[in-house]
């Protein structure tokens, strides 16, 4: 699985999309991103469409993830988790993502909610959401 196209933001704490990024590749998953803006996500999302998107709401170069995720959904139908410290604008855009996972968050606990989510897709029975994702959709989406 693609666990993609994770735009960043600067934010207070520059090292963690290499976190982020780090706990993903020792998770086995192959990795994009990071990109600083719309623009950047999206061409990376065309060169190779994800498996799902990582997307933070608010970008370094100001932009908004929401964009990315619309695309990704319009255009691929491609499934995406919120990487947000903004819950209402995550919460207002819920139709376009599958989870919310709050900031801060630990990097290490991303790859378990993407198997999480994945399994979800798959349409298999989980009882009990990882710590830290605030599902938005039920699990028969």
């Amino acid at each position: 699985m693609n666990a993609d196209a994770h735009p960043r933001r600067g934010g207070r704490d520059p090292h963690r999309p290499f976190a982020l990024e780090w706990a993903l590749k020792i998770a086995g998953f192959r990795v994009l991103g990071p990109a600083d803006s719309v623009e950047d996500a999206i061409a990376l999302c065309q060169m190779t469409r994800p498996d799902l998107a990582l997307i933070d709401l608010n970008l370094r170069d100001g932009g908004d993830g929401v964009e990315v995720a619309y695309y990704l959904h319009q255009r691929h139908q491609t499934p995406c988790l919120f990487l947000s410290a903004q819950a209402g604008h995550a919460r207002a855009n819920r139709h376009l993502a599958w989870g919310l996972v709050r900031k801060p968050y630990d990097s290490a606990s991303v790859p378990e909610i993407i198997n999480f989510i994945a399994r979800l897709r798959r349409g298999d029975e989980t009882t009990q959401v990882p710590a830290g994702l605030e599902l938005f959709r039920p699990k028969d989406n």
